[in-house]
């Protein structure tokens, strides 16, 4: 591995509603906060559903708290942006990756310019799985998966840590990459036991995060130096 100084990343998770219960004072709340750009999200999730749209206002408003404080401002008055393929930023501030599933969110942040992305995804009973390995996964991935099933590992859990490493990726290219997941190879022989992966000369470093058993996450960051992780406590 290379001599370079590590990234410092911090992690911060937040738990999300899971039932619907005094979600109109609770959007209340929060609507202040919000951009008039989120506002209008928000209440078009909630269309479908109210419960989503309660867990992606709270994640949004925990983005916006944890930012504040790296930012010394108030969390209303961050200007959040968005790059050519939808990747969020603030200029002049610390790069960062916000994922989030049912129940719970996690938070990415660095004040290097290093890119990074993070994914997190609750380990629901997946159906079609050999549907979803031969449209998704890459062959090295497929024969991964296969090996390690074979030797009595459990054939869900494998597929969702595959595609948390390659939401991962994704987010940390900043690059629209959907419909390319068999580009991304996770698990590339030159540098498994490394957890590096490779693409168009660009090096990342894939971590899996321990986030509890119903879930599975993946941090990724730019480079070939393993970064420093630090995992952060913060109240809403």
């Amino acid at each position: 591995m290379s001599n370079a100084r590590k990234t410092e990343v911090h992690l911060w998770k937040q738990a999300l509603p899971t039932i619907e219960y005094q979600l109109q004072s609770a959007v209340a709340k929060g609507l202040d906060t919000l951009a008039p750009e989120e506002q209008q999200r928000m209440w078009k999730i909630g269309k479908a559903s109210l419960l989503e749209a309660h867990s992606w206002m709270t994640s949004r408003l925990f983005l916006r708290n944890v930012l504040a404080q790296y930012m010394q401002q108030q969390a209303r008055d961050i200007q959040i942006k968005y790059g050519p393929s939808g990747k969020p930023y603030i200029h002049g501030g610390p790069r960062f990756s916000l994922s989030h599933t049912k129940g719970l969110c996690v938070l990415a942040v660095t004040s290097s310019n290093t890119e990074l992305g993070v994914d997190i995804e609750w380990m629901r009973p997946l159906l079609r799985q050999q549907a979803i390995i031969n449209r998704f996964l890459t062959e090295e991935e497929q024969g991964y998966v296969l090996d390690i099933a074979c030797n009595g590992g459990e054939p869900s859990t494998l597929l969702w840590e595959m595609m948390t490493r390659k939401e991962a990726w994704i987010k940390a290219c900043g690059q629209a990459l959907c419909g390319q997941w068999r580009a991304l190879n996770t698990v590339d022989e030159r540098f498994t036991k490394l957890d590096l992966v490779e693409r168009e000369g660009c090096f990342y470093i894939l971590r899996k995060l321990d986030v509890g058993m119903e879930y599975n996450a993946t941090l990724c960051v730019e480079g070939k130096t393993e970064p420093s992780i630090r995992w952060m406590s913060f109240v809403v």
